[in-house]
């Protein structure tokens, strides 16, 4: 069954290195559908049929999460990077807000795999799990679970991250 899109006033939308991959990552990782029907190819944008890699090259594409949040996804080439315009990583960290700590760290588990941890996953003192990572694409994922109040350092219990 295929997932409703639901539209957003605001979506990220992450340029990296080898899209096609990049998606099938995010999509594993974070458990969402690509709407294959908002999925556009350098290929199907007309006169550019013929230009090596066309059938490879993400244009657009949207990533939907259960919670009707989205993720776009497309290909950094050489043309969007003119005068650093798009710098993966380093001018944006995406926020991801969990409910249930093994989404959490199921997701930054995967995340990290091939990346770099920039902060271990590990409960606060503002109430959350948190932590951060860079992942193999260079974007920057900053996860919290906000703990149920009474757990954490004063009552001994490790909280979201038993």
């Amino acid at each position: 069954m295929a997932t409703k899109e639901i539209f957003q006033r605001f979506v990220p939308l992450l340029y990296v290195r080898d899209s096609l991959e990049a998606i099938a990552f995010y999509t594993d990782a974070f458990g969402v559908e690509e709407l294959t029907e908002r999925t556009m190819l350098l290929s199907q944008v007309p006169g550019m049929e013929k230009t090596p890699g066309a059938d490879r090259t993400v244009v657009y594409s949207k990533l939907q999460f259960s919670d009707g949040s989205a993720l776009g996804v497309a290909e950094l080439t050489a043309d969007t990077k003119a005068d650093g315009e798009h710098v993966i990583g380093n001018n944006i960290h995406i926020g991801l807000v969990y409910e249930d700590p093994a989404e959490q760290r199921t997701a930054f588990d995967k995340l990290a795999r091939h990346g770099k941890v920039l902060e271990d996953l590990e409960n606060r003192f503002w109430g959350a799990a948190y932590g951060a990572v860079r992942d193999k694409y260079g974007v920057i994922w900053e996860t919290n679970c906000y703990l149920p109040q009474g757990d954490g350092e004063e009552s001994g219990e490790t909280g979201a991250l038993a």
